[in-house]
């Protein structure tokens, strides 16, 4: 089997090792590779990392993970779980945190890290990403436009892959 990262070539970047907080430590099982296919298990994982590392988690429900894709190919790919809290007078959930995973060459999720949007103070998106596929086509003049990220998954750029041109996704 041929195995591709983000960038297209064979797979050579390390199989990602988790550096834990001490919490996630403390409670075990999150240094283990989780299986990408069983979205309810990442779901769970995701949400008891986030409510572990960030209190202000507690509570969320965890989304539909994302695959963002690496722009680098010594680095893995992610899955993003966005985390989704309704906060008073909103009649839509809001995204209130991110999870991230990295998925190494043999198709295993590992732990990466949690993002508490709460903690910026500026309005929280209602997705993840921010911005839909169908706008990113139209403004990229592309037909199935790529999520991609190069220095983190939580900063991630739509990317037209004919012409290169990308624009944020997410913002917040």
């Amino acid at each position: 089997m041929h195995v591709t990262s983000g960038g297209g070539s064979s797979c050579s970047f390390p199989q990602p090792i988790p550096s834990l907080p001490p919490r996630l430590r403390s409670l075990g099982g999150f240094d283990q590779p989780q299986d990408p296919s069983d979205t309810l298990g990442l779901q769970g994982f995701a949400a008891q990392a986030a409510s572990a590392v960030a209190p202000g988690l507690i509570g969320t429900v965890a989304g539909e993970p994302v695959r963002v894709h690496s722009l680098d190919p010594t680095r893995p790919d992610a899955l993003v779980v966005p985390l989704q809290s309704s906060q008073q007078g909103l009649q839509r959930p809001i995204v209130a945190g991110l999870v991230a995973l990295l998925v190494d060459c043999a198709g295993r999720a590992y732990y990466s890290a949690v993002d508490d949007l709460t903690l910026r103070g500026a309005s929280a998106p209602q997705s993840f990403p921010s911005v839909s596929v169908s706008d990113a086509a139209s403004s990229l003049g592309a037909t199935r436009p790529q999520l991609v990220y190069s220095r983190s998954p939580f900063a991630p750029r739509w990317r037209n892959p004919d012409s290169g041109l990308t624009i944020a996704a997410f913002s917040a």
